[in-house]
C-alpha cells in the first residue's frame, strides 16, 4: 500500500496545483477519480454530518483540513501531526462524500461521471466495455476495497490498474470459459 507522502508526492507537478482549495486537490489526486466534489455547503450543515464526530479523534481539524482554499503544501509531508490529520480528512471525507452521492446533486454528478466512463470499463469481453460504477461493500472504514459493479454481467468485481496483458488474460479467461459453457467442452486447464 502507497504511503501518504508517496501519493502525495506524485502530485507535486506544478500543473496539478488548483486554486479551489484541499476538496478539488484531493479528488484530483491519482486514484482519487471515484470521488466527485462535495459541495462546501453540504460539509458545512452539521445535519449531514451526524454520528461522524464520534469516529474521529481529530475531527474539527479534520473537518477544518477539507474546507481549507488552500492545498498542501510539500513541507506539511514533514509534520506528523499533519500527516495525521491529513488521514482522518481523507477517511472522513470518503465517509461524507458516501452521504453526498445519495443527495439528488450527488447522484447527477456520479450519473455524469458514469455517463462519461470515469469509472472504467468492465474487463469481462462479453460486457462489450460496458461502463463500471465504483461500489462500496461496507460502510466501516477499512474493512474492504472499493469494487466496480458491471450492469450488464450484474457482478462487482475488485478495482485494479487493469494493464493490457492483465486485461487480455481476463478476456481470454472469459471467453474460454465462455466457450466451455456454451459449447459443453471441457477443456484441462495445464
Amino acid at each position: 500500500e502507497m504511503c501518504i507522502r508517496d501519493s502525495y508526492k506524485i502530485m507535486s507537478d506544478d500543473s496539478l496545483y488548483s486554486e479551489g482549495g484541499w476538496i478539488q486537490w484531493f479528488c484530483n489526486l491519482e486514484d482519487h477519480h471515484f470521488f466527485c466534489e462535495v459541495d462546501e455547503e453540504y460539509i458545512r450543515d452539521n445535519f449531514n454530518l451526524y454520528g461522524l464526530k464520534q469516529k474521529f479523534v481529530h475531527y474539527n481539524d479534520a473537518i477544518d483540513m477539507i474546507l481549507s482554499p488552500e492545498c498542501p503544501e510539500d513541507e506539511d509531508l514533514e509534520d506528523d501531526k499533519f500527516l495525521e490529520i491529513y488521514q482522518e480528512a481523507t477517511d472522513l471525507y470518503g465517509l461524507i462524500h458516501a452521504r453526498f452521492i445519495l443527495s439528488p446533486k450527488g447522484l447527477a454528478m456520479m450519473r455524469e461521471k458514469y455517463s462519461q466512463g470515469k469509472f472504467g470499463i468492465c474487463p469481462r469481453v462479453l460486457c462489450e466495455r460496458q461502463n463500471v460504477i465504483p461500489i462500496g461493500m461496507s460502510e466501516d472504514l477499512r474493512t474492504s476495497r472499493v469494487k466496480v459493479y458491471c450492469p450488464r454481467c450484474e457482478d462487482a468485481v475488485s478495482y485494479t490498474h487493469l494493464t493490457l496483458p492483465t486485461i487480455y488474460s481476463v478476456q481470454i479467461s472469459v471467453v474460454a470459459v465462455s466457450l466451455k459453457k456454451k459449447n459443453s467442452i471441457y477443456i484441462q486447464d495445464s
